[in-house]
């Protein structure tokens, strides 16, 4: 008896095991993100635009903290960050002068700069692997158009790829994409700001939270009176930082 009560106690603990592990990995299942996976060989055109969005949202990340620049040569390190400047003097009493007057023109060369030598890498990825499966490839020159526009930015890759296999030949000309940012708009009211700096040493940011609610606009003013300007848009969270250096005070006065 006693050994059979044993055997039976065994049997329910690993029913009981059994269903813990069933039910961990239902859980799993559930909750994590589902993961898509493009195939070069059956979709290159959706693989390319792929990488042209990740690259996109990966340079408007590391550039809209940093004033819109990539890597920031005149900047103020702010919480480990380098904000670059927009309106920048290093003379005391004098308005700043406006560092990026074509700032939306600026930013789409920061994007395209960035992104140009990655999507070269996704090409030659994708030729690695269309060869593998024993494609012959004919791939011309690349063109990167990006166009910050209201509430989206469009990627365009104009480059004539030719996929040979099998006597079957498949063309491809334009790839295209696009993703939705705030950029355009924070982008403008940074020039509004930046503006009011170099021509009367300040700008009523308080009074432009006002007319565009769905934004928040926060100045903090460091040691050495640089103004850090941060524009969230409240939607998205996403943030644009930049610096300005305007009609500073010397030390002491």
């Amino acid at each position: 008896m006693i050994i059979k009560k044993k055997k039976a106690q065994v049997t329910i603990f690993i029913i009981l095991a059994l269903i813990l592990v069933v039910s961990l990995a239902l859980i799993y299942v559930l909750i994590r993100k589902p993961t898509i996976s493009i195939s070069p060989e059956d979709n290159p055109q959706a693989y390319i635009e792929k990488c042209m969005k990740d690259y996109t949202t990966e340079a408007l990340e590391i550039l809209m903290p940093q004033g819109s620049y990539i890597e920031p040569r005149n900047y103020k390190l702010y919480k480990d960050v380098k904000v670059g400047y927009l309106c920048y003097t290093r003379e005391f009493y004098e308005t700043c002068k406006n560092q990026e007057p074509m700032l939306m023109e600026h930013t789409e060369k920061e994007v395209t700069g960035y992104i140009a030598p990655r999507m070269q890498n996704c090409f030659s990825n994708l030729r690695r692997e269309l060869e593998k499966k024993n494609y012959d490839i004919d791939m011309q020159s690349m063109n990167i158009s990006v166009e910050i526009k209201p509430e989206k930015v469009f990627i365009t890759i104009n480059r004539k790829l030719q996929l040979i296999k099998n006597e079957q030949t498949r063309n491809y000309e334009t790839f295209k994409t696009q993703i939705l940012s705030p950029v355009y708009e924070l982008s403008v009211i940074a020039l509004k700001i930046m503006n009011g700096e170099s021509v009367g040493c300040g700008y009523d940011y308080v009074n432009e939270m006002m007319l565009y609610s769905n934004y928040d606009i926060k100045k903090f003013v460091t040691g050495d009176s640089t103004k850090i300007y941060t524009l969230k848009d409240k939607i998205s969270q996403q943030e644009l930082k930049f610096a300005i250096r305007s009609c500073v005070v010397p030390p002491g006065l």
